[in-house]
């Protein structure tokens, strides 16, 4: 009878467990989970600043940035319905770091993924050599 309850338990254990991987896997499959860090003009990012998904102009999710790190969470889109709620197979993620775009622009996915961005910003001293300097650039 022991062994009985034992078998018992480790079964209903093993149930749980399956479950949870389950649960897992399928919210795993329902967001494009980009994750990485961000190289904003030669450094690190600093904290605080916003990191945001785009889909054909329209933001979709975002973040801010913790230790030179982002990570984003975009939904999916429900095909059912007419307005578009977050990723499909065939779009392209674009990010913005502080209002600049970042590199690369990637395909959307299912799951997690680790990328790596980098934002290149041009500074120009709005002085009056500095706008004379932009004029002809």
């Amino acid at each position: 009878m022991q062994d009985l309850k034992k078998e018992l338990i480790l079964a209903g254990l093993f149930l749980l467990l399956g479950f949870y991987a389950l649960s897992v896997a399928q919210e795993s499959a329902w967001y494009c989970h980009p994750w990485g860090t961000i190289e904003y003009r030669g450094d690190l990012a600093p904290d605080g600043l916003k990191v945001a998904a785009f889909i054909e102009g329209e933001e979709f999710a975002s973040c801010l940035t913790k230790g030179g790190e982002y990570s984003l969470l975009i939904p999916k889109d429900d095909p059912v319905t007419a307005k578009k709620e977050g990723w499909s197979e065939e779009d392209v993620i674009t990010i913005k770091v502080n209002g600049f775009s970042a590199s690369p622009i990637f395909d959307a996915f299912a799951g997690t993924k680790k990328i790596n961005l980098y934002v290149s910003t041009l500074d120009v001293r709005l002085t009056t050599w500095g706008k004379i300097k932009a004029l002809f650039r």
